[in-house]
């Protein structure tokens, strides 16, 4: 890595002998700036220079270099990771110039795993030079282990989806599942790993499941909600599953209801677990019987004025749109 980063950046003391025809820009902030920002000499050398680069449009090998120490020193600039790839094009992407790049956003990446503009780069490259098995699985292991880390970062999941997307590769689709099972383990209130099951269970698509893998998935978030009947994730999940397979709405809405038994033998109050309670309202509505609605209307009645008062006025909103269906039912 550190041999890559050598051969591919610029220090800041070689450029005034590397770019000695260059008339540096200086940051124009305007005749009267309100709150000037002391930029470190380092930084000021570099961006003058870069200013003064990207105005010629100089697509060459020292600005490349000249790149990589500017996003080094600022990782979050789009405007000069646009501009590196612009000049890797120009000089040719090759598999080795690819393979420095993804070497030098890891390296950049790891003190910034949330930096959007080093999930794009990684990605535009990929996309340049075409995705194989082998790039696929591998950029998916080094995504998994950020997300070990920070299992909630949305660049690394959209990027996820994108490779396994974007391969096309059947094997993926299994796997992914398998990894999110793990995620769901480690953190089953990860709404980010939730997210991600739904995506590779669906393979990317909108259609709805058929109903055996339906049931799986139900049974799925049933299991979990039983862990924890206050986590929210698992419900949601569970009514959009349900909302898409409305067949099976009377078992799952029993199973639901049958999780209280979990807050009961706890010695907690299961009728005041306000995402369990939440979900069986939704679910006596998918019913959509007169009395699976009135049972519905009673739960929203008893959350407002004893259970959730804190939502009370959430709860009696959903009262209100209940009374419309059973107006409509009636």
């Amino acid at each position: 890595m550190a041999t890559t980063t050598m051969t591919m950046m610029l220090t800041v003391a070689e450029i005034p002998l590397l770019f000695s025809d260059i008339t540096p820009i200086p940051q124009d902030d305007g005749p009267h700036p309100v709150c000037q920002i002391d930029y470190k000499r380092d930084f000021v050398t570099a961006y003058d220079t870069m200013r003064a680069i990207l105005k010629a449009d100089e697509r060459s090998e020292r600005a490349l270099r000249l790149t990589a120490l500017c996003v080094k020193l600022n990782p979050a600039n789009y405007t000069v990771w646009h501009f590196r790839r612009v000049c890797l094009i120009e000089l040719g992407l090759t598999e080795e110039r690819v393979e420095q790049d993804l070497a030098l956003a890891a390296e950049l990446g790891g003190s910034n795993p949330k930096n959007y503009q080093i999930a794009f780069h990684r990605r535009a490259l990929m996309e340049a030079l075409g995705l194989d098995d082998e790039k696929a699985r591998r950029e998916l292991g080094y995504i998994a282990t950020i997300l070990k880390e920070d299992g909630k970062n949305y660049h690394m999941w959209s990027s996820r989806q994108w490779l396994i997307r974007t391969a096309g590769l059947p094997a993926l689709w299994e796997e992914e599942i398998s990894f999110v099972n793990d995620m769901i383990a480690e953190d089953c209130r990860n709404n980010s790993a939730w997210n991600q099951r739904w995506f590779a269970v669906h393979q990317g698509t909108r259609d709805a499941l058929t109903e055996d893998v339906a049931r799986q998935e139900a049974d799925y978030a049933i299991e979990i909600a039983q862990i924890d009947p206050y986590n929210e994730s698992p419900w949601r999940y569970l009514i959009g599953i349900v909302r898409e397979n409305d067949s099976l709405v009377d078992h799952y809405e029993q199973a639901a209801a049958d999780v209280k038994t979990v807050l009961v033998e706890a010695d907690r109050d299961a009728e005041a677990c306000a995402n369990l309670n939440s979900a069986r309202i939704d679910l006596l509505e998918i019913k959509g019987s007169t009395g699976s609605i009135e049972e519905a209307l009673e739960l929203c009645k008893s959350m407002s004025a004893e259970h959730d008062t804190i939502r009370r006025k959430y709860w009696d909103l959903r009262a209100s749109e209940l009374e419309t269906n059973l107006s409509t039912t009636n």
